[in-house]
Parts: structure tokens; C-alpha cells; sequence
């Protein structure tokens, strides 16, 4: 019955991989799934954030792995595996997003944005998958894509075009797994105040977008913004969905938003109006 079902993982393990970020999508998903009862595995690519990490959440198995090196990837897959026997849940979020004009955009920076933001996707699920194949219980897979699975932007051409791939793996990850009892979904951020995002920006732009988002709700999310739409695809809730997505973008993609520095000025314009009458 749906009123049995709770965000409850105790005893299940997940994967997560791109935890390192303090203020991150993975490091707010690793810790939902903690908070939840889950064992937790995580890794990045950053050893001081890993530390800090463990300082964190000791109970976690994390781990330096390259997410584009499919030896890494297999090893750290097997000792999650051999540490906890099983593996329920993987979060493929490692991700980069070097930003860069189109036309001066370096090959090896197109490559290097494909192979962690697509091939590294492509290697943990694989693997995953083939652990939960055998183990014969399941699973769930969520994909951390972007809302730029709908549409591009100046300076991010190859980003955007990463993760629509992404996207369309998803799709073809849940047909070839669902029969295996693995749902395979994702999750579509829009904006969100992280380190990688103000890496990105130059500070004017990332001051302008934090004062004026853009977005309904009218802020940019946080990290933790993403973790309840991650744990309801992997919970039984959603147990009729695969090869979908949820966008979290606050209200950004519905439509038009009209800025809040016009709206305040037409409020200003209004008051002084109805004064003068």
C-alpha cells in the first residue's frame, strides 16, 4: 500500500559518485541516504574534500576514483560490493562544466567534458548493473542530468550537449534493465548554488544570478534541494517509474519569468501613480 511507503533505506547501500563538493549535489545525496538508515559509498576526485568528507560521515566508504578510468571504476565497484555484499542504489552525479565560448573551445576540452560527464555515467551504470544483474534483487539507478537537457546556453555548448546525452542514456539504460527489476531515472537540476557553479561564472554574473534567479520560487537551489526528488525514484514509491525525469529547476523551464529588478520598478512606478491620483 502507498500509505506504507517511507524514505526508509536502512540496510540498503547506495553509490554516489561526486561527493566532494562541500556545498554539492552528491555530498547532500550521500548524506540523505546516511541520514536514511542507507550504507554509503562515495567518491570523487578530490582528496582534501574526501578527507573532510570522512571526517563527516565516518561511517561512509569513500574513495579518490577517476571517474573516466574504467579500472578505477570496476575497483572501487568490487570492494563496495565485497564490503557490504551488495549494492542497491547508484547516483551517477560526477560531473564538470568549463565553461567556454564555442568557437575558441579546446578538442581536449570537449573530450574531457564527454568523459566524465558521459563515459563516466556509462562505466558506473554498467558495472553497477552487472553487480545487481547477478545479485537477481534489483535496483535503481538516478542519473544527475541538468535542465540543460532542454535547452543550451552561451558558453556551455558542450556541456549542455554532455548532458543531453546523458539524458538519452537514461532512457536506453531503463529499457535494457527494467528487465532485470533495475528502474533507471534521473534527476534534472536547474540552477543551483554550488562551488562548480561559481567556478563557472564570472563574479559579476554569479552575483547578478544569486540577486535575480529567474525562477518562481526566486532563489537558486541548494544541494539539498535535489535529495527528496533522489530518494522518492529509489524508494517504492516510484516503483512505476523508469526512464523518467524530474526536473527541479524551481519554476524555471514553466515559463517566462519576468525579472524581479522590472517587477520592482513597475511596483514603484504603480505606487507613485496611485499617489498622484
Amino acid at each position: 500500500m502507498f500509505s506504507d511507503v517511507t524514505f526508509d533505506f536502512s540496510g540498503r547501500v547506495a553509490i554516489v559518485t561526486g561527493v566532494g563538493s562541500p556545498k554539492g549535489i552528491g555530498r547532500a545525496v550521500l548524506r540523505g541516504f546516511a541520514d536514511a538508515g542507507a550504507h554509503v559509498a562515495g567518491c570523487d576526485i578530490d582528496d582534501a574534500r574526501l578527507t573532510e568528507l570522512k571526517r563527516e560521515q565516518p561511517d561512509a566508504f569513500v574513495k579518490h576514483v577517476d571517474v573516466r578510468d574504467k579500472r578505477q571504476v570496476f575497483d572501487f565497484v568490487r570492494e563496495v560490493a565485497a564490503q557490504y555484499d551488495h549494492i542497491d542504489i547508484l547516483v551517477n552525479n560526477a560531473g564538470i562544466a568549463p565553461f567556454c565560448p564555442l568557437i575558441d573551445l579546446a578538442e581536449a576540452t570537449w573530450d574531457v567534458t564527454f568523459d566524465t560527464n558521459v563515459k563516466g555515467y556509462f562505466l558506473f551504470a554498467q558495472t553497477v548493473a552487472r553487480h545487481m544483474i547477478a545479485q537477481g534483487q534489483g535496483g535503481n539507478i538516478v542519473n544527475v542530468t541538468s535542465v540543460s537537457v532542454h535547452e543550451s546556453g552561451e558558453h556551455k555548448a558542450h556541456y549542455c550537449a554532455s548532458k543531453a546525452a546523458v539524458g538519452s542514456l537514461t532512457k536506453g539504460l531503463a529499457l535494457e534493465l527494467a528487465r532485470y527489476g533495475i528502474r533507471v531515472n534521473a534527476v534534472e537540476p536547474g540552477a543551483v548554488d554550488t562551488l562548480i557553479v561559481k567556478d563557472a561564472y564570472l563574479a559579476g554574473l554569479m552575483d547578478r544570478l544569486t540577486k535575480d534567479p529567474g525562477t518562481p520560487i526566486n532563489r537558486l537551489a541548494d544541494g539539498c534541494d535535489l535529495v527528496g526528488a533522489v530518494m522518492f525514484l529509489c524508494s517504492e514509491a516510484a516503483n512505476y517509474l523508469t526512464g523518467s525525469s524530474i526536473l527541479v529547476d524551481g519554476g524555471g523551464l514553466a515559463g517566462s519569468q519576468m525579472p524581479q529588478h522590472v517587477l520592482r520598478e513597475y511596483e514603484k512606478a504603480k505606487t507613485n501613480r496611485i499617489k498622484q491620483a
